[in-house]
């Protein structure tokens, strides 16, 4: 069975558990809602005793469309960073996590399907670090998680270009992460789910803590020299007047500007 936790299901196929982002309505972005959704979402997964190890998945075309407009825009405190806890989601949880990354992800979208212990991409959806593609530089940890995830080289020119690259790009070069067929991407998430939850549960709990201490300080060691580079370049005239050019609205803010400027819905 299947619940929904405001834009995110659940549902528990021991010794699976399945958690999906599933936000039509605002093109699966890191809405607050989403923020409080999620990490809550994965505690309540990895509490089920039957759980073993949990898959993050999101909807077929999009995994995670990285922040909002609104969150970039806004002025003085409110615009601090509030995605950490939302990208690292999955590192912070007890238990192993599987991101099936079937539809494309971007930017801090991104970031939380590599902070995942393990990762399935797809070979046609496009995957991008687009920080910089609209003058800000990088957060959250992004400057440590890319080259750590996907290699030194590849994961530092993500970070520089800003641009797409599709699965089957970064496959040829030599992305640390699977790589399949657009269509066998939860099949195979859930293989090496799978194989993953052969161990028993204390096992992989202990395993995680291991593994997951170490790479928390090296993203939080990133994410402190970030946050006043990421701020200095946000303030930037050039920056701000992309933003608002180039960023896409949500779904549901563009019907209401739209509303608010007379256009029909």
């Amino acid at each position: 069975m299947t619940r929904a936790l405001g834009p995110v299901a659940i549902r528990l196929e021991a010794p699976l558990a399945h958690v999906t982002l599933d936000d039509a309505a605002h093109g699966n972005r890191i809405t607050p809602a989403a923020r409080a959704a999620l990490p809550a979402a994965l505690a309540e997964a990895a509490a089920d005793p039957g759980t073993r190890v949990i898959v993050l998945s999101g909807l077929p075309d999009v995994f995670c469309a990285g922040g909002t407009r609104e969150d970039l825009t806004a002025e003085g405190e409110a615009r601090t960073p509030h995605g950490w806890d939302f990208v690292r989601a999955a590192a912070d949880c007890p238990l192993p996590v599987v991101a099936a990354v079937q539809g494309h992800a971007i930017g801090g979208g991104l970031l939380l399907a590599l902070y995942a212990d393990a990762v399935v991409l797809s070979d046609r959806s496009s995957y991008s670090a687009n920080f910089l593609t609209y003058g800000f530089t990088p957060c959250l940890g992004a400057t440590h998680v890319l080259p750590a995830v996907l290699g030194q080289a590849l994961g530092t020119e993500m970070l520089y270009t800003g641009r797409p690259y599709r699965g089957r790009e970064l496959a040829a070069r030599g992305a640390a992460v699977n790589i399949v067929a657009h269509d066998k991407v939860p099949a195979r998430a859930a293989a090496l789910a799978r194989r993953i939850a052969q161990a028993p549960r204390t096992t992989l709990q202990l395993l995680k803590q291991e593994l997951a201490a170490p790479a928390r300080d090296l993203a939080l060691a990133a994410l402190e020299r970030e946050l006043p580079r990421h701020t200095a370049t946000l303030d930037d005239p050039e920056t701000r007047r992309r933003i608002g050019t180039l960023y896409p609205l949500t779904q549901s803010r563009q019907s209401e500007a739209q509303s608010e400027a007379g256009s029909p819905r």
